[in-house]
């Protein structure tokens, strides 16, 4: 399930009222409300599964059955419903059963379920079932008969959910045991967002739930035991088997075929597989723990409910971004409460988060960068520059989104996870830029890669090596492709070169390294490119044009982007208050006169509306904030080193976006060859890439400005804004659905 999914609101919302109704005891009575949640929880099954047919619970069978008949197409309206066959009455009455004695069991023996024997004898359970599995599909991928196993699986797989569930319904309905009923809530409901992905795969793909939660039950034992060892020998040599453990099964998916095959040479060639998704999130997040607990840093959990939780939670389980279990798990052991303005900011950005994905990054996307990409030698210079802009305004966008909505919906449930993203186009150097730019990924590379490697404690060289080696290894996680290695490569060496020159006196390298560049473009373009470098091909000169470019790229924006000494603010003037508020009343306006013109095909006006909002803020913030007239020149200077930063990074997202060399290789050479034809660059395309940067330099004072109106505004104005956001997503939206690119990793 995607979030850009139709159904995903209603996902949510099912989720949410699930999760609200097993937090307490209320006016409804118990059984009411026990009647709603097992409803609630069918909702989920059926917006999963998509098969109404497939419920075992009564309530839910005629329910949902009802429903599905009554939208149906080939259904008769006068006659949407008539008397279940005998076999549907004795499913529905063995559902009934089943889901009737898992809530028993749940409210009798769920105090004994919350403690740490009864989490111990969950782990051991799973450890059977998985086992158990395991070796049925063994059997039956020998036999040739996978196929009919799965689907023999699936038809009951809603009496395994039901089961979990009701046990969860059961403990949530005492006051003594409900913590642990909401948590073992939360997981059903993860688990099935993850099976939604599995449920549409091939073969042996439709089960890897259990191989996920069988990675979980590993290192759910192996903290314990890291914990308990009395020797830093038998603690590192059990760390060193969940690491082997966790890249190794990350390895067998996405990066042995490319060895095999790419590195080694070797034949016969091996397929490359399907990526499950959020692979890669899932194990650095599943790694990360054990680490943490080898290094002392956090308390290994006895409850294998709460840690599969803690790695499956729905909201950031497929595309990040990636949380550390000293983040979520205090969380899961005692549950936040749920705030209504919490709830409502996380209504907000998970709005935010639709509109970039829906309205820019999929418009992006099919305007102009897949077409860019897909054959270059068909655009001009302009229109492929165009297309590089684009691909890194789209990215952003896209995963930024995900990021959105990831936060969002865990703020509707009462959770916290961290930020991710920090408008990293805004950046004067290279670091800042990774300060700001898939956060939990950066820092997750510096504390346990960076680190682990000697981060800066040895001698600079050395730092500069590690930092390089971090960011090749970064861009290895993201894709078993050489074009990824020479991402992480521009950006490891971009960082060490800029660490460099910040270390120093940057102004005085200046003059000296323009005059090296200089005289390496006469040399190369007259000497060396007629000798050499013609017979040898482009890498040789894009190395040699790196070399001599690189460091005075480096130097200027280190110069230009250094920040001056903090001096304190005067106070603004009373009266600029008052005219910022009018001015964000104003942009208001102007923002829904810039979607409405849109809605009438007026791309130009909107365009200037678009600008004009912008505008607004940007002179509001201002107002507010005061600016002298030396915060005017660093501005300016900074905007400089943030047009140096933005225009490497793009330059490193062509290798990125690329999926073979050749591909890299033909965008620069259109972007080479100086042509200025723009007639594929139509009214559509410079809106989108106007209105992506816009977003991404909006001002951070209007901004919030925004949110809080929203939050303290009453619940009916909340509602109407939200419907009013769904129309216009419905109007910006493609024809054509567009996956997260972040889905992919």
């Amino acid at each position: 399930m995607l979030f850009s999914s139709p159904d995903y609101p209603v996902f949510l919302l099912a989720v949410f009222a699930l999760y609200a109704l097993s937090r307490g005891t209320g006016a409804i009575a118990w059984w009411a409300r026990v009647g709603v949640m097992v409803l609630l929880g069918d909702l989920v099954f059926v917006l999963v599964g998509k098969q109404p047919d497939a419920l075992w619970d009564p309530l839910g069978g005629l329910l949902y059955r009802a429903a599905a008949h009554s939208y149906s197409a080939s259904a008769d309206a006068s006659a949407a419903w008539q008397l279940a066959p005998l076999a549907l009455v004795w499913k529905w009455a063995v559902g009934a059963a089943i889901g009737g004695g898992a809530i028993a069991l749940g409210r009798a023996r769920g105090t004994w379920l919350g403690t740490d024997r009864g989490q111990r004898m969950v782990a051991r359970g799973l450890v059977v079932v998985l086992v158990a599995l395991g070796i049925a599909l063994r059997i039956t991928v020998d036999a040739g008969t996978l196929d009919a196993f799965a689907s023999a699986i699936a038809s009951y797989g809603h009496v395994v959910v039901l089961a979990v569930l009701g046990i969860a319904i059961g403990a949530a309905s005492r006051d003594e045991s409900r913590a642990i009923g909401r948590v073992l809530v939360l997981f059903v409901v993860s688990s099935l967002f993850y099976q939604a992905w599995a449920t549409a795969m091939p073969g042996a793909y439709r089960f890897l739930l259990a191989l996920l939660l069988a990675t979980i039950v590993l290192d759910y034992y192996l903290a314990l035991w890291i914990e308990d060892a009395r020797s830093r020998a038998a603690k590192r040599a059990l760390v060193a088997i969940s690491v082997v453990s966790n890249l190794g099964v990350l390895f067998f998916f996405k990066y042995r075929a490319f060895v095999h095959n790419d590195v080694l040479g070797l034949t016969p060639h091996v397929a490359q597989m399907l990526l499950p998704a959020g692979i890669s999130f899932h194990t650095f997040q599943s790694l990360s723990y054990t680490v943490d607990v080898g290094r002392g840093q956090l308390r290994a959990t006895r409850s294998p409910i709460k840690f599969a939780t803690f790695v499956l939670f729905f909201p950031q389980l497929v595309a990040g971004p990636i949380v550390r279990a000293q983040d979520l798990l205090p969380q899961l052991e005692t549950l936040p409460a749920l705030e209504l303005e919490r709830a409502t900011t996380g209504l907000f950005r998970i709005a935010i988060g639709l509109f970039k994905k829906i309205a820019l990054a999929d418009t992006l996307a099919l305007a102009i960068v897949d077409r860019v990409f897909d054959n270059p030698g068909q655009f001009s210079s302009v229109e492929v520059l165009a297309g590089v802009y684009g691909y890194a305004l789209q990215i952003y966008l896209d995963f930024s989104a995900y990021s959105d909505i990831a936060i969002g919906s865990a703020a509707v449930l009462g959770f916290e996870l961290p930020e991710n993203f920090r408008t990293p186009y805004r950046s004067g150097d290279l670091q800042q830029f990774w300060r700001r730019w898939h956060i939990s990924l950066s820092t997750w590379l510096r504390d346990y890669l960076y680190v682990t490697l000697g981060g800066s404690r040895g001698a600079p060289w050395r730092t500069y090596v590690n930092l390089a080696l971090t960011m090749l290894l970064g861009g290895l996680w993201h894709g078993a492709r050489w074009t990824f290695i020479v991402w992480g490569a521009l950006h490891g060496f971009g960082l060490a070169i800029t660490r460099l020159f910040q270390r120093q006196r940057a102004g005085k390298h200046g003059a000296r390294l323009a005059t090296i560049a200089c005289v390496a473009v006469a040399v190369i373009g007259v000497v060396l490119h007629r000798l050499v470098l013609a017979d040898a091909g482009t890498w040789p000169q894009l190395i040699a044009a790196w070399l001599y470019l690189a460091p005075l790229w480096a130097v200027i924006a280190a110069r230009l982007g250094a920040e001056p000494a903090a001096q304190a603010a005067a106070p603004p003037p009373l009266a600029s208050s008052a005219r910022a508020l009018a001015l964000r009343y104003a942009m208001c306006a102007l923002g829904v006169g810039a979607l409405a013109s849109l809605a009438q095909g007026s791309l130009a006006l909107s365009l200037a509306l678009f600008a004009a909002t912008w505008a607004s803020a940007a002179t509001a913030d201002v107002l507010e904030r005061g600016a002298s007239a030396a915060d005017v020149r660093y501005l300016v200077r900074r905007s400089v080193a943030t047009l140096l930063v933005v225009h490497y990074v793009c330059l490193a997202w062509i290798f990125f976006r690329a999926t073979t060399f050749d591909g890299a290789l033909a965008v620069l050479a259109r972007i080479g060859a100086g042509e200025t034809d723009h007639a594929n660059l139509g009214q559509l395309v410079v809106l989108a890439l106007a209105a992506g940067l816009l977003a991404h330099v909006f001002p951070d004072r209007s901004f919030r400005w925004l949110r809080d109106r929203f939050v303290a505004s009453p619940p009916w104005l909340q509602g109407a804004l939200l419907a009013a956001a769904a129309l216009a997503l419905r109007a910006l939206a493609q024809p054509k659905l567009v996956k997260f690119i972040y889905f992919e990793f």
